[in-house]
């Protein structure tokens, strides 16, 4: 049951205003003001988790490439070894071949010389010193360490294999968590919004607005301040900067790094400086750990902004106190402020 007009001006006049909620409950502005806090606080939890789900996420893939590229690498050395094999194994047979059988073909010889697998190791290595001492010929311990080498080379292959296909069943599952996440958060915000639409704008540019005050105090107490190891801004943070303000309204996508079609928060990155002719990681917390890390109060244009601990999103410093980045999955690569009390450090590429 609603208060009386006394009781509630009364009730106004030590806490706000009053108003009816849903349930015909009675809310003053300041409870309501307390509901909007707790929401956007909630918000930026949920948020927080499915940044580090994407992290995960965008880091078995860069593993996955990563493996890919030994994986190509192992099997480059095996096809070289391979070749040089069938070349000291031709060499060897056809000496003893002129040695023991003349100009005959011995099928079972043939057999044991070209081999890499019917035969024991012991077997073949005795059947060809035996070759070796009654012909002369060098280089045996060469040739079996070539074998032996294969041998190392394709376990090694079998193994990286297994272990690809470990990363890609992980980063699936995550994936799959990352999306759900990014589903319940879509949802409480399109919740949020439409209970509290115009409160939750209101507050939600109230913090906007610390962030860049926020953000001016930041400087003036840098400047305040006497630092002398920090390495000046690289003259292609420029360009590092226009090429990410070129990929405004780009949608976010989980993992992706394709200008003009999809990017995640580091793919923007490493994208932009890849503009700009400088290579980093393609994880932001690999970035994290890369970077040369600067105080927050020196931010240039083309720093880069970490947030979360452990770190899990990334943007790019625009200066007076914005960046911009691909925020989270259902919005667009935008500027907005920093949110400088969740900012783990910032990162200066060179």
């Amino acid at each position: 049951m609603g208060l009386a007009p006394a009781t509630a001006g009364a009730t106004a006049m030590g806490a706000g205003l009053a108003r009816v909620g849903s349930g015909g409950v009675v809310q003053t502005s300041d409870q309501k003001q307390r509901e909007v806090e707790a929401i956007l606080d909630e918000l930026d939890r949920l948020e927080e988790q499915m940044d580090a789900l994407a992290e995960d996420y965008a880091e078995a893939l860069n593993d996955g490439i990563e493996l890919e590229k030994e994986i190509a690498a192992t099997e480059g050395r095996i096809k070289a070894k391979e070749i040089e094999l069938a070349a000291m194994q031709a060499q060897l047979q056809n000496v003893a071949l002129k040695t023991f059988v003349g100009k005959s073909v011995s099928n079972s010889l043939a057999s044991i010389l070209s081999s890499t697998g019917s035969l024991s190791d012991a077997v073949r290595r005795s059947y060809l010193t035996s070759v070796a001492l009654n012909t002369g010929v060098s280089g045996l311990d060469e040739l079996q360490g070539v074998i032996e080498d294969i041998a190392r080379e394709r376990k090694q292959l079998e193994s990286q294999r297994t272990r690809a296909g470990g990363i890609a069943d992980y980063a699936k599952k995550r994936l799959a968590a990352a999306e759900a996440s990014a589903n319940v958060y879509s949802a409480r915000q399109a919740q949020a919004l439409r209970d509290l639409g115009d409160l939750l704008r209101g507050e939600q540019s109230r913090r906007a607005k610390a962030a860049l005050e926020e953000a001016a105090r930041l400087a003036a107490e840098f400047t305040k301040t006497k630092y002398s190891n920090i390495p000046a801004p690289s003259s292609a943070a420029g360009t590092a900067v226009k090429a990410a303000l070129s990929q405004l309204g780009v949608p976010y996508k989980f993992g992706a790094l394709s200008p003009g079609s999809a990017f995640d928060c580091s793919g923007l990155t490493v994208y932009a400086w890849s503009k700009a002719g400088v290579s980093i990681p393609r994880s932001s917390r690999s970035q994290y750990y890369a970077l040369t890390r600067i105080p927050t109060g020196a931010a240039q244009p083309g720093d880069l902004i970490f947030t979360h601990n452990p770190v899990s999103h990334v943007g790019i410093y625009l200066g007076n106190g914005q960046m911009i980045a691909a925020p989270r999955t259902g919005d667009v690569v935008k500027v907005y402020a920093v949110s400088w009390w969740k900012v783990t450090g910032v990162g200066r590429p060179k």
